[in-house]
């Protein structure tokens, strides 16, 4: 079963930025007159076990993230009435136990909590999917065990 991939637009381009980089790097390792002499050499030395290392990591990235290009939806706003309920890419105040935060719902690739944005499958972006302005969300992890009251909903 293929995962799906939410992201937003600068998420995308993000990801698609980082491919192009990693192309280019691959291509740099492997052609031209930039191609280290401990590719011709049949040996097992320790410079060459090196290069093939990175190379199966860099090769890995690459198929990860054309898996995730493939399986990629990006984040839409909502429109009508749907606008009112959060969803992915909401930016949504919420008051945490006496203290006023906002966090922006983005998909699992591109949760950062430091840069305020949770993950829709985290405790608290879980809670909040489907909720309106003024609903009471408990949350409960090993970490924090709050009422949050959402106090307003936006999307870019």
């Amino acid at each position: 079963m293929e995962t799906t991939y939410h992201l937003t637009s600068k998420g995308l381009e993000a990801l698609r930025k980082e491919y192009e980089g990693l192309l280019e790097l691959k291509k740099i390792k492997t052609t031209g007159d930039d191609v280290p002499s401990i590719l011709h050499s049949e040996e097992a030395n320790p410079e060459y076990l090196s290069f093939q290392e990175d190379m199966v990591l860099l090769e890995g990235r690459i198929a990860d993230l054309e898996n995730i290009f493939k399986n990629a939806v990006l984040i839409a706003p909502p429109t009508g009435e749907e606008k009112k309920k959060i969803g992915l890419g909401a930016i949504v105040t919420v008051d945490l136990g006496g203290e006023v935060d906002e966090f922006t719902i983005v998909g699992t690739l591109e949760a950062d909590p430091l840069r305020k944005k949770i993950s829709n499958e985290s405790p608290l972006g879980r809670g909040l999917l489907g909720m309106r302005a003024g609903d009471m969300v408990k949350v409960k992890t090993a970490l924090i065990n709050h009422d949050c009251k959402i106090l307003k909903i936006s999307y870019l």
